[in-house]
């Protein structure tokens, strides 16, 4: 199988519905702020996108892309 890279950063967003930072699954409530994983060089469909919460945003940044699923 072949994979294709897609460059990504993160972006902040207002949750429209409950969801869970992929991080520290911490609960993101309706309407708070969080980082979404957005494509610089192609679509990644919402499903797939990786969310975080603002605490890990603020305490790790964008590293938490280049690590790829954190613990």
């Amino acid at each position: 199988m072949v994979e294709k890279s897609i460059q990504t950063h993160l972006v902040k967003k207002r949750s429209q519905f409950p969801t869970v930072c992929i991080s520290c699954n911490r609960s993101i409530e309706i309407n708070e702020p969080h980082y979404v994983e957005e494509g610089i060089t192609g679509h990644i469909h919402s499903l797939i996108a990786r969310k975080y919460c603002s605490e890990c945003y603020m305490k790790h940044g964008e590293q938490l892309l280049f690590r790829g699923n954190t613990a």
